[in-house]
């Protein structure tokens, strides 16, 4: 039953905040490989192309007198853009390779033909087991400190702390993925990349508040931010095998950031349900067991 209760308190919560989610940093994910530009050929005075947003699209930048058409993969135009002189076009192109390979995308200069030549390569993966296992000995770790912050009001304050530590990490996540989308506002991305995580987020501060002024409401607040923060964030924890991350700074922050809000974000859920526990009575009033009587004596019956 109290399970159930913490449940129920953290999914009325995700419901509730769900109406700010309105797109995950422009729905990119982590991959296993890497395109990049090589050349363009042959070489036009302000026209330049790259890979952004780790990969997923091309970016063409045309700083000529003449408009430049990115001629398309198939018999219909689909993304492929047309840029006019002084303007920018991005677009994802199926010729871009997904496996280690060459490839190219035509482009048509005024009259000139123009090739984009660039190559795919596979960078070496993380080491996966060492992220999984920091995040399960952050997890472990949070949960006995809360078991025993259930017990002594002393310890109460770090379970704060922590909870704290897992909003500032999972912004730190926030922020560096919303940053990578090059044709989307910025603080829209951020708020829609954050999503239920805000709610999440006030939860967590709202315990660390009571916790200060000494009720145990505050950490059972604290694991209800920590247990939506850990569930919004776990599909992220595909940067721990893939090697490139949608992400504008260094990636192994990221996977930091990543580890701290699932691990912590999991033990702050297990100390969340302990905190329930020791507020809820083991029995409903009126529901005590009434002790037998003693039998009759054998004379007296």
């Amino acid at each position: 039953m109290r399970l159930l209760v913490l449940l129920g308190t953290t999914l009325l919560l995700s419901l509730g905040s769900a109406g700010v989610a309105a797109a995950h940093s422009g729905g990119l994910a982590s991959e296993p490989y890497l395109p990049r530009v090589l050349a363009v050929d042959p070489p036009v005075p302000g026209l330049s192309v790259a890979v952004v947003e780790g990969g997923a699209r091309l970016a063409l930048a045309n700083d000529t007198a003449l408009p430049v058409e990115v001629l398309p993969a198939g018999p219909q135009r689909a993304e492929e853009p047309v840029v006019e002189p002084g303007g920018r076009g991005h677009w994802a192109d199926p010729r871009v390779a997904t496996e280690a390979a060459t490839w190219s995308v035509p482009l048509r200069v005024g009259d000139q033909q123009v090739t984009v030549r660039g190559e795919t390569i596979v960078p070496p993966a993380p080491a996966t087991a060492g992220w999984w296992a920091l995040t399960a000995g952050l997890a472990l770790g949070t949960a006995l400190v809360g078991a025993v912050s259930v017990r002594r009001r002393a310890v109460e304050a770090v379970v704060a702390v922590l909870g704290l530590g897992a909003v500032a990490a999972h912004l730190v996540h926030v922020l560096g993925s919303a940053s990578v989308p090059v044709d989307l506002p910025y603080w829209p991305t951020v708020l829609g990349t954050a999503g239920i995580g805000i709610g999440a987020w006030v939860a967590a501060l709202t315990g660390a508040v009571l916790t200060a002024v000494g009720t145990r409401w505050g950490l059972l607040l604290t694991g209800i931010g920590g247990a939506v923060l850990a569930l919004v964030t776990v599909s992220d924890t595909d940067s721990f095998a893939d090697a490139v991350l949608p992400y504008a700074w260094d990636p192994t922050l990221d996977r930091v950031a990543t580890a701290v809000t699932v691990g912590v974000g999991v033990g702050l859920f297990l100390t969340g349900f302990a905190a329930l526990r020791a507020m809820t009575p083991d029995t409903l009033p009126g529901t005590e067991t009434q002790p037998l009587p003693d039998p009759l004596p054998e004379e007296t019956r």
